[in-house]
């Protein structure tokens, strides 16, 4: 079956519904085994981060999904030449803090076959840096004075 914008968007959608239910192996479907992902910031110096394969990404999402909720659906979907272009509205809480990341952010979504082989995402930088930084530091803070 030829991969259309119908099912291009239906795979995109169903690995953001795994992902809004913590479901890591079933975000994990949706990809190539030999997946990229690259994102313009979530590197160890805050730059771009890129991972190949799906034992990274799940090395990198698990941490994620440990510490936070996130609910994640496509506002906007178009798919041509292979490439979906979606604008994606999230929400994150993070567990412990409770404190809330609400946003959109793009993604340009590269197919092979009925999956995943290319994920581009496109965020506000400054706004997700600040926000992990703020959970990083008051989290160690709840936990030193746990430990008190």
């Amino acid at each position: 079956m030829q991969l259309d914008e119908h099912r291009a968007r239906m795979i995109l959608d169903s690995s953001h519904a795994a992902w809004s239910r913590g479901d890591i192996e079933g975000v994990l479907s949706n990809y190539v085994d030999d997946l990229t992902y690259y994102c313009n910031t979530g590197g160890p110096d805050g730059g771009p981060l890129s991972i190949v394969g799906k034992q990274a990404l799940r090395h990198m999402l698990q941490p994620i999904a440990d510490v936070a909720e996130s609910v994640s659906v496509s506002e906007y979907f178009r798919f041509s030449d292979g490439i979906g272009r979606a604008k994606i509205e999230c929400y994150i809480r993070h567990k412990t803090t409770h404190h809330t990341l609400v946003g959109s952010y793009r993604q340009l979504v590269t197919y092979r076959g009925n999956r995943i082989a290319r994920m581009e995402e496109f965020h506000d930088a400054a706004k997700m840096i600040a926000f992990w930084r703020m959970i990083s530091g008051e989290a160690a803070i709840e936990k030193a004075l746990l430990a008190e």
